[in-house]
């Protein structure tokens, strides 16, 4: 009787060790959809891009500043994602150079400026045609600007893994 009481008695380690693998997949599935997402508007930069520099090529202003436009806001997207990627690898315990690896992971592209001038006179009422004039950083003089981290990067520099 003893040996059939002990056979269907579940060891409690062979337990927290199903727990442990259950929340190990839960946790590498909401990473992985998180990693989905930033991937997701990544795509969607990259095709608005193709579809900016398209219109560019056709002459089509108005279509060249909707799709930057729209790639823009998938851009600030991608950024959203890809903070909240971050804080979920934070939260499991990916802590040494966790942004340095997001972030060359998945780069993010700078936003494209675009400015609509009108050439029909100011008592038009609707916008027939245009010019698009886009910023070139190499025609405008840029400051230098200053590389400031977070204090995840400082104590990667000087904190306790050094």
């Amino acid at each position: 009787y003893l040996e059939q009481v002990r056979s269907e008695v579940v060891d409690p380690a062979l337990q927290l060790k199903t727990i442990e693998d259950e929340l190990c997949g839960a946790i590498g599935k909401a990473l992985g959809r998180q990693g989905e997402k930033v991937l997701f508007a990544i795509r969607e930069m990259e095709e608005e891009r193709s579809q900016y520099l398209h219109y560019l090529s056709i002459r089509a202003y108005e279509g060249a500043v909707e799709s930057a436009n729209r790639y823009n806001d998938a851009r600030r997207r991608a950024i959203k994602a890809r903070w909240e990627l971050l804080v979920h690898r934070q939260a499991v315990g990916f802590t040494v150079d966790n942004n340095s690896v997001v972030h060359t992971t998945f780069p993010i592209g700078e936003p494209l400026h675009v400015e609509l001038e009108d050439t029909k006179p100011k008592d038009s009422a609707r916008l027939d045609t245009g010019t698009c004039k886009t910023l070139d950083k190499s025609a405008v003089e840029q400051p230098a600007k200053k590389v400031w981290g977070d204090q995840l990067d400082w104590w990667q520099r000087v904190g306790r893994w050094r």
